[in-house]
């Protein structure tokens, strides 16, 4: 079969059966909402909010590196998906935590926040199924510092805005303690490595990595000890939250600045997977779903 023809079908079959797969079970749900008079409320699996904050940043990074020849756009979409997903996810929990008044309503918005991950997870899909090793970008003013800082800025403006318009303001996101703890481990994996083979990006993304799973075991152990006093529990899930979004930023921010060789020197697709074992691991602590025999009075 014909290149083009196989991947206008694929494309089309993943559309299709995509739209299934959503669409039916809202279909489904909205008939029984009906039949409690419409008390229950109903899952949209496209929260606008989320998606641009996932789907902002990673243009801009891919502008900037296919425009830069500095790589392919599915490399950049298969190594930036998951670490935007995580942020975006984290800082709409963190808003969940400020503004929810009610369990019954922060679970319906953990839920929501937890649509920032499948979006990223479905970006990096993407960029994985158009993976070509034979792509060689041609180089351009890639190195322009100039260029680079004014990409930085854009992607922090892009940030801020969205944390200062849709949750709530950007003091909710600044915690010293998860910085410290990245700053620790980087400067670990920097100054006492001896893998002389390892790359600088290899190196920060493998310390950011560290500092997100360090950052919720410190979470998980003052979680546990502070368990009878509920004035400080939800400091405690913010710090989590929090480092596990600042170390996933770094990550980000790696695979949109340093070059295609150190980038597939870092084993992305690793990465991406410890990310989301981790913030997988604190998001269940915290915000577990009740069981079905719990529901149901078992």
């Amino acid at each position: 079969m014909h290149t083009n023809v196989k991947t206008a079908l694929g494309i089309f079959l993943f559309i299709f059966f995509s739209f299934i797969a959503l669409w039916a079970p809202s279909e489904h749900f909205s008939h029984i909402i009906k039949t409690v008079n419409g008390s229950m409320p109903l899952l949209h699996y496209f929260k606008p909010e989320l998606f641009a904050v996932v789907l902002t940043p990673l243009l801009v990074a891919t502008g900037w590196r296919v425009w830069a020849g500095e790589s392919h756009w599915s490399s950049v979409w298969f190594n930036a998906g998951v670490p935007l997903g995580v942020v975006a996810s984290s800082h709409s929990l963190i808003a969940v935590l400020n503004s929810a008044t009610s369990a019954e309503e922060a679970m319906n918005l953990v839920g929501e926040s937890l649509l920032a991950i499948f979006y990223g997870g479905l970006v990096s899909l993407i960029g994985y199924l158009n993976l070509n090793a034979d792509d060689i970008p041609i180089k351009r003013n890639s190195d322009s510092k100039l260029t680079k800082f004014f990409v930085l800025l854009l992607i922090y403006l892009i940030f801020g805005a969205s944390m200062h318009f849709s949750y709530n303001g950007i003091h909710l996101y600044v915690d010293y303690q998860p910085v410290a703890v990245s700053a620790a481990l980087l400067s670990a994996f920097l100054l006492l490595n001896r893998d002389k083979s390892k790359s600088f990006c290899h190196l920060v993304c493998e310390a950011m990595v560290m500092a997100s799973l360090a950052s919720v075991m410190i979470a998980v152990i003052s979680y546990n000890f502070y368990q009878g006093y509920e004035q400080v529990i939800g400091p405690i899930v913010a710090k989590g939250i929090l480092g596990i979004s600042y170390c996933s930023f770094i990550i980000f921010l790696c695979a949109t600045f340093f070059s295609e060789k150190d980038l597939r020197e870092t084993n992305f697709d690793r990465i991406n997977w410890h990310l989301l074992e981790i913030s997988g691991l604190w998001v269940l602590m915290c915000f577990a779903p009740k069981s079905i025999l719990e529901i149901f009075g078992g």
